[in-house]
């Protein structure tokens, strides 16, 4: 009878559970076939088999989300009311006007700060924005926009955030341009501009007398602006609801103009130790604003910044997101005139993380899946407005396990390359489908894969043949010869050609030392007008002028050795704000020249057949280097 009734219990109890059970292993994502050792538990964790040994999915989570931090504002009385949906959430909040006027727009503070107590707080405007301390006479207005920065309880920087409000008591909030607006994408005829507001509103844009529309409500606007002229400068009005936003642009010359012109150059800008905005939610905002500010300050046309923005490695995308606004928003002033082309770095990676190994003690890491929306390559696209002229995928090549679905990560405006005037510059991902652990599934720093590889070799052809191009820059996270941290990686691995891809437990044939023989090959070798790699993964600033008897390998190398044909230069910048990293040895160390700290500002000048690179500290103003010749 015990029996009859037991069997009948556990029997209503699997009619009850195996539907939410057969949904919750449903809901597993599909483990890409390029991974092996990869299994799901019974309760339905990730595993990695390595070694015998079991390694469960620590399922790490980011404190904070960008969605969150927005704050799901509302109107009252008061003010505004900020909601983070995060109870338990404490901190503070400073905040105050946003100049929106001014050429460079920015937050005028408050003397006081407000509590945030269980998630929430009250941005008070009518007892706080009154007489000496309302500069913009919003009070007076019954509108304006106001900008706020959250601190958690230990006085950290998580998020600058702004809310644009009618009224004089009660107040409604208003849609806002919460990031933005940017100019990317900028040709002779146009540009893509893109920006965020926090609720769905159809926009427009105005430039000259013509109007772009977006076709539909949305959050994420990206218009394409066409039908300009050379050369010119623009007024360009962003229109939403009963709110506009006015900047200017102006316009790149015609391909093959060869009129002089200055583009920055500056990488690694992710937080580090001091306080304030040097950690600023991830990134270094104090040095990357002021490296931005001299960019535009000393002429400069875009700025290329070659990954590491932000501190990164996010178990989600939301946490990316939220640390890459963050350095959108550093830089956003700026961003508003000129256009910013950034590479993925080794902390652009979105990482799943696996029990530490009982042998080595340290975690294993891979880039998280499903590609298409968790790992660091969809959300750094997600996140910025690139040329999409690059390869797709690794899908398809001779180490793909199922040719017949989509089993790597995207390429799509992580690799791209844009044309400026006589310039043509290269953007390569060195950190695609990054593993942070020997002997698993996926490609090591520094590594570019076959099908990014066949891209480059049919780009630098194109451009090599383009009759408008003179110069070509190439442009990597990696270095091609690191100085510092990253000796022991990079395209070096100090001299270790065994580190290689591994892709569904076989490794690739071609080793790290023969693929950068290759680029440099390609680069070198075979095109004339390749002028210089721009690398950013090591945290200082180094100018290294290659030659054919630059010494490039380690003793005893058993392969063979590439020949140079001619000079070319390397200049690494990682000078955007990150703790700075000292030489260590290889084998072209004594040919490092200018070896500087952060924060750095590289300028390239071009004017016609000749370019000139010069460096100073963005804080100080110091020189480093000034009209050195490159060609």
């Amino acid at each position: 009878m015990l029996s009859f009734v037991y069997k009948a219990l556990f029997g209503a109890c699997l009619a009850v559970f195996c539907p939410f059970l057969a949904q919750a292993q449903s809901a597993r994502p599909l483990i890409p076939s390029v991974l092996s050792g990869l299994t799901y538990s019974e309760t339905g964790q990730l595993v990695l088999t390595r070694n015998g040994q079991k390694l469960v999915d620590l399922d790490k989570k980011d404190a904070y989300s960008l969605t969150q931090m927005v704050g799901n504002p509302v109107g009252n009385e008061v003010g505004i009311l900020l909601d983070f949906s995060k109870p338990g959430f404490t901190g503070t909040v400073a905040y105050g006007p946003y100049n929106e006027k001014a050429e460079y727009p920015a937050i005028a503070f408050l003397p006081r700060t407000v509590s945030i107590r269980e998630g929430k707080a009250l941005l008070d405007i009518k007892g706080a924005v009154k007489g000496a301390n309302d500069f913009f006479n919003l009070s007076e207005k019954g509108q304006g926009i106001i900008g706020y920065r959250i601190l958690d309880s230990t006085r950290r920087i998580i998020y600058e955030g702004r809310v644009a409000f009618s009224g004089k008591g009660p107040y409604t909030v208003l849609p806002t341009v919460v990031e933005g607006p940017f100019i990317n994408n900028l040709t002779s005829t146009g540009c893509v501009i893109s920006y965020e507001t926090q609720v769905p509103v159809k926009t427009t844009i105005s430039v000259g007398n013509q109007i772009f529309r977006d076709p539909q409500a949305t959050t994420h606007h990206e218009l394409t602006i066409s039908g300009l002229r050379p050369e010119m400068d623009y007024v360009y009005t962003v229109t939403y609801n009963t709110r506009s936003d006015q900047h200017r642009f102006k316009t790149a010359p015609v391909l093959g103009s060869r009129k002089p012109f200055t583009f920055a150059f500056a990488c690694a800008n992710r937080g580090t130790s001091g306080g304030g905005e040097r950690d600023f939610g991830g990134t270094n905002y104090q040095s990357s604003r002021a490296i931005m500010a001299a960019a535009l300050l000393n002429g400069a046309v875009f700025m290329q910044a070659t990954g590491d923005l932000t501190t990164g490695g996010n178990p989600s995308e939301q946490g990316h997101l939220l640390e890459y606004a963050n350095w959108k928003r550093a830089l956003e002033p700026f961003w508003h005139k000129i256009p910013v082309y950034a590479g993925m770095g080794d902390h652009e990676v979105n990482y799943t993380t696996f029990e530490p190994d009982p042998e080595t003690k340290k975690n294993p890491k891979i880039d998280r899946f499903p590609y298409q929306t968790e790992s660091g390559e969809a959300t750094f696209a997600h996140a910025f407005v690139h040329p999409t002229n690059g390869p797709a995928s690794e899908d398809g090549t001779s180490y793909d396990p199922d040719i017949k679905q989509i089993d790597f990560p995207t390429y799509q405006e992580n690799v791209y390359y844009y044309t400026y005037d006589n310039v043509g510059m290269i953007v390569l991902n060195t950190e695609y489908w990054k593993s942070h652990y020997p002997g698993v599934d996926g490609s090591p720093e520094g590594y570019i894969m076959d099908a990014q590889f066949k891209w480059l070799t049919e780009t630098m052809q194109k451009l090599e043949k383009d009759p408008a191009i003179d110069h070509i820059f190439v442009n990597v996270h990696s270095a091609v010869f690191p100085n510092g941290d990253h000796v022991n990686g990079a395209m070096w691995y100090e001299g270790n050609n065994a580190e290689r891809p591994k892709v569904a437990g076989t490794l690739v044939k071609t080793g790290i030392l023969e693929r950068r023989d290759q680029l440099l090959d390609l680069c070198v070798n075979k095109s004339k007008k390749f002028l210089a790699f721009l690398s950013g993964d090591e945290h200082n600033f180094a100018f290294l002028h290659v030659t054919p008897d630059t010494p490039m390998y380690p003793e005893s190398y058993p392969l063979p050795k590439l020949k140079l044909s001619r000079p070319f230069y390397h200049l690494n910048n990682g000078g955007g704000g990150s703790a700075p990293y000292a030489m260590l040895v290889t084998p072209w160390m004594k040919q490092f020249q200018f070896f500087t700290e952060p924060p750095v500002l590289a300028l390239i000048s071009v004017n016609g057949s000749t370019v000139s690179l010069k460096a100073f500290n963005a804080e100080t103003f110091g020189t480093i280097c000034h009209d050195v010749k490159l060609r």
